[in-house]
């Protein structure tokens, strides 16, 4: 289960100072004396993401092919012929060898790609790469007009944008150390669609990004938001937790939000904090135990610990004067639902909770839900489904009970799931025989506690939102559940919403099942997300 989400101030396109040469005017004559390009190879019925590189000395000129999407090796050039407006090369990949005579046009570099079987083309634009501190100085929250704010996030595959009144989310290249650009989707870089560019402000020299799309035909600037952030910490037991807290501007106190970490690994990054905060709602961020600055190791404990975790960081926000420790709310995305009552029921006074593609039911029956639902997907027959969830409901109980922890049993699970590998099905069910494989030990913790039934006490405001193609947490069993719990529990405000076209992590799709390909496609969140969900925190918070 994965998961990627000051007032009075007018547009201030006569305010910013002009950023200077745009990116085809830094581009050398001869396209080998950039060292690196990225955009599209299309051949055949395939699309990749393709990146190049040149290096020289003075006699040899050297270049390399990547498909970054595949995570392989790069792939050296041969024959390579590079002068003024044009560069040609060969190299050779997994379909056999191929062969690119490319030109310069409008600052792009385009041409024909050819193979024995088959030709396509190779268009790509220049890439600088920027350092940290380079990329830090764009990262952010932009107010585009009043009340429409854009922020750029620093991810490890680089700087994405995310419009909230759009939903629209890009992720951005840099073409010089002040000037970014973006493609027509998601992970598209060429055409080339929108430029983003860094300067000052003339009047205040606050940092100011000019925003040029032209599929709208106009450019907007937006000042980046001067919002209080501080790096905090706090512990639970001899664990130490590390954590952004950004506060609204002007004076307390505040009401806040406490995010809960989704699965895996996951550090202080989100995209929401500087939203929040712009509308008044403080927000804390912390790295999960053993990421990024904190001490401890999340694949060792289970969800007791990791609610332990939520229940310090609130209990630090209770103790700072500019908090309302009355109007504290958690947000949880993911695997955090299963996380969510735990915190809940032991601090009655949690004041809201959000839930973000969220499972309800237990540990065993969500996964059991996300099989069937990807087997559904994939096209199974009914027979072949109902034979690959009695297999799983069978393994997923033996590794509840113990199975990778003693040897006897491991054997009986190793036999059990070794007479199955055969089946067509057995594909969907994903069974390690890798005793030492983290799922299995991450099956034996997460079974261990039946949360579903603590939502049966949970009376505070509850706020749901799912995805009607999501095959991660399959929405339509835990809104069935989350509503038969809190109608046990008499709860007066919940609200549950499903996007009927929203994945797991809230993009608009045409379908449930996406090649890698058509996610790099993707072009925007659910518009009218984060308004939704904006607008129901305040509701809350001014009703308490």
């Amino acid at each position: 289960m994965r998961r990627v989400f000051v007032a009075g101030l007018a547009v201030f396109s006569l305010a910013v100072v002009a950023s200077g040469a745009s990116p085809a005017d830094r581009v050398p004559a001869e396209p080998a004396a950039h060292p690196a390009w990225i955009g599209e190879l299309r051949i055949g019925a395939r699309t990749m993401l393709t990146e190049l590189r040149f290096t020289s000395d003075q006699r040899t000129l050297r270049g390399a092919v990547a498909y970054p999407e595949r995570g392989e090796e790069d792939v050296p050039m041969s024959d390579i012929s590079s002068t003024p407006g044009r560069v040609r090369f060969t190299w050779r990949d997994g379909t056999g060898q191929l062969a690119f005579d490319g030109r310069m046009s409008h600052g792009l570099l385009s041409g024909r790609v050819r193979s024995v079987n088959e030709s396509g083309i190779l268009r790509l634009a220049p890439i600088v790469h920027l350092d940290r501190a380079a990329e830090e100085r764009f990262t952010g929250y932009y107010e585009m007009s009043p009340g429409h704010l854009l922020s750029i996030t620093s991810f490890p595959f680089g700087p994405v944008s995310l419009d909230y009144r759009s939903g629209q989310v890009r992720a951005l290249y840099a073409s010089s150390p002040t000037q970014l650009f973006a493609g027509p989707a998601f992970q598209a870089p060429v055409p080339v669609v929108v430029r983003a560019d860094l300067s000052r402000d003339a009047k205040t020299g606050a940092p100011a990004l000019r925003w040029e799309d032209s599929t709208v035909g106009h450019a907007t600037v937006g000042l980046k938001l001067d919002l209080p952030r501080e790096e905090v910490r706090f512990s639970n037991g001899d664990v130490a937790l590390a954590g952004t807290l950004v506060l609204p501007r002007g004076k307390g106190p505040h009401p806040a939000i406490v995010r809960i970490h989704g699965a895996g690994g996951q550090t202080r990054r989100n995209t929401v904090d500087g939203f929040f905060a712009y509308h008044g709602v403080a927000y804390l961020s912390f790295d999960k135990r053993g990421t990024g600055k904190s001490t401890g190791d999340w694949r060792e404990v289970g969800l007791r610990d990791l609610a332990d975790d939520v229940l310090a960081a609130v209990a630090f926000l209770r103790r700072r004067s500019d908090i309302d420790g009355s109007r504290i709310g958690i947000e949880a995305g993911s695997e955090g639902g299963w996380i969510a009552p735990l915190v809940a029921t032991r601090d009655p006074d949690i004041a809201f909770i959000i839930l973000k593609s969220c499972p309800v039911l237990d540990y065993i029956p969500e996964v059991l839900n996300e099989v069937e639902e990807n087997a559904k997907v994939r096209g199974l027959n009914p027979e072949s489904i109902a034979a690959a969830l009695a297999f799983k409901q069978r393994t997923l109980t033996m590794l509840q009970e113990g199975a990778a922890l003693h040897d006897e049993s491991w054997e009986e699970f190793r036999r059990f799931v070794q007479s199955h590998q055969a089946e067509s099905w057995f594909p969907v069910v994903r069974e390690s025989l890798d005793r030492n494989t983290f799922e299995h030990k991450k099956t034996y913790l997460m079974s261990q506690i039946m949360t579903r039934q603590l939502w049966g006490r949970i009376t505070m405001p509850v706020l749901a939102l799912y995805g009607g193609h999501d095959t991660n947490v399959p929405a339509a069993k835990n809104v069935e559940a989350l509503k038969a719990e809190l109608t046990r529990a008499h709860n007066p405000d919940c609200t549950i919403t499903v996007f009927p076209t929203a994945d797991h992590d809230g993009f608009e799709t045409k379908h449930a099942r996406l090649t890698a390909t058509e996610m790099r496609y993707l072009d925007r969140l659910i518009p009218g997300v984060f308004d939704a969900e904006l607008d129901w925190v305040l509701k809350r918070i001014a009703a308490q």
